[in-house]
């Protein structure tokens, strides 16, 4: 009896193992297009928002700069929806475009993006939450540093699902797959569904009659990548079926995506 519990216990071991730990070789290459497109556009809101830092450095107190700064940021990026300069105090100061000049005035200094980069003095990445303009945003902020002196941060907001869907979406095309995209809490950042977007698929009931699925993303949260299987939706239908997963990570200023290959196994 011992014997036949311990080779069950081995095959379980070996079989999540296999399930956790794939060859590059068995990613589906769209899976891996969609986490490099969507990385290019994050480092070049990074590379722009570290280029207005440094710059901002030399003009100090000086708020016509800051403002003509934020106004060509605005204008450049493609997928921005705003951006601000918070001063040391964590006072949203100035912010471009002109409709959201509203929000000028006030105390972001408990934002927990605004409290990790002001005390790393590094660059951050937020997880999606309702920003004071009204609006689920991500936020990526870099420090404006003169020497050892923090004088503020910079920042870009952006709506992560328009920023996936408009690299993913193309990608997809009209093939017999989905991806999607949760941060490590479980939120879901983006989703052909438009319905589950901005969903907790650890704690919405939605997902309740899907145990096998939240154990699956527990997995996901925790691991890099990998492979697993769950029952869940079948593509534009209420039929369930067994769905195929692979997945990645996007790392970026200290923040992870987990971007999801999701397809039939039948």
């Amino acid at each position: 009896m011992k014997t036949k519990q311990f080779l069950a216990l081995l095959a379980l071991i070996v079989l999540t193992n296999a399930c956790g730990n794939i060859k590059e070789a068995d990613i589906p290459p769209a899976l891996t297009s969609a986490v490099t497109a969507v990385s290019a556009s994050l480092d070049s809101l990074s590379n722009s928002l570290n280029a207005a830092a440094t710059g901002l450095a030399q003009v100090g107190a000086d708020t016509a700069m800051v403002r003509s700064e934020l106004q060509r940021l605005y204008n450049e990026c493609s997928f921005g929806s705003e951006f601000v300069f918070t001063t040391p105090e964590g006072i949203l100061q100035l912010v471009e475009p002109a409709v959201y000049y509203p929000s000028q005035g006030s105390d972001i200094s408990q934002q927990a993006h605004i409290i990790k980069a002001f005390e790393t003095k590094l660059p951050a990445l937020s997880d999606v939450f309702s920003v004071v303009e009204g609006y689920q945003a991500v936020v990526q902020i870099h420090p404006i540093m003169a020497e050892d002196q923090l004088l503020g941060g910079v920042s870009g907001l952006f709506s992560p699902a328009y920023l996936i869907a408009r690299n993913v979406v193309p990608i997809i095309g009209n093939e017999p797959f989905e991806i999607w995209v949760m941060e490590k809490t479980g939120v879901v950042l983006y989703n052909a569904d438009a319905s589950e977007i901005g969903l907790n698929v650890f704690t919405d009931p939605r997902y309740d009659q899907f145990p096998k699925m939240k154990l699956a993303c527990e997995k996901i949260a925790s691991e890099p990548s990998g492979m697993t299987s769950f029952p869940y939706y079948e593509t534009g239908s209420d039929k369930i079926v067994d769905r195929k997963v692979f997945w990645e990570t996007l790392t970026q200023e200290g923040n992870e995506w987990k971007f999801i290959w999701s397809g039939s196994s039948e």
